[in-house]
């Protein structure tokens, strides 16, 4: 008994259209011939009247001819019918992009104004991380280097000599400080002990006469020991403050020497860093991939090469607001290149943008100066502004793949394996609600009903599970 399973599509059967025009065609020349005669003087509107009644008549004689109906009054249908089996069923979303390397850099050196000596690699060499690229005409920075080591030699010296010069007066103040207060110590000493005496003189007298001489050398030494101890006051006053003032210069002379010796160092080590940043090496390993500068040019900033790891490739994409909502990261991606004609190629979503417009991280980034000192990444990479960008890593390395081309990807959203599957129009829903199929018995032209469950859809068949299902059926 041969079975199927049958969907249906209804098709109009238009049918030859003969002599449509046999009793109705000799009524209308008479009703015409009628109108003419009535109109002779309305010639021109009369015509255009009797196209159109024409024109009303005639699609009301043929439409119906056209679309012939079957003696029983139903309109001819074509059955279809396929083979239930099983097959594998894939739900995807596609998107265009170009080919990039997964990881590349920029380089770039940190002088101006200096000319291009050689440039050592051409667009497409292969270079080791460390392997120089360009060389400079190092010349004037040399000169500059040198003058900034001599001006930090002569600062060292005259900070020395500043330094020393307010430490010897700072000690020449401290030692006449010393000196004259043991002098003016000693003085005073000595005054007060001729004023001790001349007090007890002046007591001890007994006379007149030896009275009044005794109070003259009282107040003769009275006044001298007074006189001392001010002196003594007064020179222990300015030399404290020759002491202090030495001080404040020693302090001033350290804090002028430290400031110009750090500027004359910052100088040297500026000169030091432009002269190694003409020693412009690769960041990393990899494909020269653009070379910007050219020998005898004048350098005065911007990239001068661009390093790609072409063994490491992805690709970049945009993905409609529709369907990015349904991608996700670390989805399974199948990609396909003119280059590589039918191969399909296994890759993965490592990326998948929040927002429109640029990404605001890329893998690539800039690298200034010849030792990868001061890289920093920036974005290298655009997305569409009426989409969503996507990154799809390639897993596997394809020599045929070059960075540029056109990928055509396909991001696996589902995948069923070995499942029964139907077209969608072979899925009827009957009067209880239920999602059927028909199976047909071609040798009694009997169908018989079977009740299904719907599973995953791809673009054309529809995944079917349900009992009485069977390979071939």
């Amino acid at each position: 008994m041969n079975t199927g399973c049958s969907y249906f599509f209804f098709r109009l059967k238009v049918e030859n259209v003969k002599n449509t025009m046999s009793q109705e065609d000799k009524s209308l020349k008479k009703f015409f011939g009628k109108i003419g005669r009535g109109v002779k003087k309305h010639k021109k509107l009369t015509i255009f009247l009797i196209i159109i009644i024409v024109l009303l008549i005639t699609a009301a004689i043929l439409v119906p001819k056209f679309f012939g109906k079957k003696e029983n009054g139903m309109q001819t249908a074509k059955e279809t019918t396929v083979n239930l089996s099983k097959m594998d069923l894939t739900s995807s979303v596609s998107a265009t992009g170009t080919i990039e390397s997964a990881k590349s850099k920029t380089v770039s050196a940190d002088v101006t104004n200096v000319k291009v000596k050689s440039v050592k690699v051409s667009e497409g060499d292969t270079v080791k991380k460390g392997q120089t690229l360009v060389t400079f005409d190092e010349s004037d920075l040399q000169d500059a280097l040198t003058e900034a080591k001599d001006n930090l030699s002569d600062a060292k010296t005259q900070a020395a000599s500043e330094l020393s010069s307010a430490q010897r007066k700072l000690s020449e103040a401290k030692s006449t400080y010393s000196t004259q207060n043991k002098k003016s110590k000693s003085t005073v000493a000595s005054a007060k002990s001729a004023y001790e005496q001349a007090k007890k003189e002046y007591k001890n007298a007994k006379s007149a006469e030896e009275k009044q001489k005794a109070k003259e050398t009282l107040d003769k030494v009275k006044t001298a020991y007074e006189q001392a101890v001010s002196e003594r006051e007064n020179s222990n006053k300015q030399n404290q403050s020759n002491i202090d003032s030495a001080k404040e210069a020693v302090t001033n002379a350290k804090t002028n020497n430290k400031k110009t010796l750090r500027e004359a160092q910052k100088s040297v080590t500026e000169a030091s860093e432009t002269l190694a940043a003409c020693a412009v090496t690769a960041p990393m390993s990899g494909t020269v991939t653009a070379v910007g500068v050219e020998a005898s040019d004048s350098y005065s900033g911007g990239e001068m090469f661009e390093i790609s790891d072409c063994t490491d490739l992805q690709v970049s994409t945009t993905v409609s607001e529709y369907d990015i909502t349904k991608v996700k990261k670390g989805q399974k991606v199948v990609i396909l290149t003119d280059a590589t004609d039918e191969e399909e190629i296994e890759g993965k979503i490592t990326y998948v943008a929040l927002t429109t417009g640029s990404s605001s991280l890329s893998s690539a980034s800039s690298v200034t100066g010849g030792n990868g000192t001061g890289a920093s990444s920036m974005t290298s990479s655009e997305s569409s502004s009426d989409g969503y960008e996507v990154r799809i890593q390639i897993l596997k390395e394809n020599k045929n793949l070059r960075v540029g081309m056109t990928a055509k990807c396909s991001i696996i959203l589902e995948e069923a394996s070995d499942v029964y599957a139907v077209p969608y129009d072979a899925i009827h829903q009957n009067t209880s609600g239920d999602s059927v199929i028909y199976v047909k018995d071609s040798s009694t032209n009997t169908k018989k009903e079977i009740t299904v469950t719907k599973g995953m859809e791809s673009d054309y068949y529809v995944e079917v599970t349900g009992d009485g299902l069977s390979e071939g059926l």
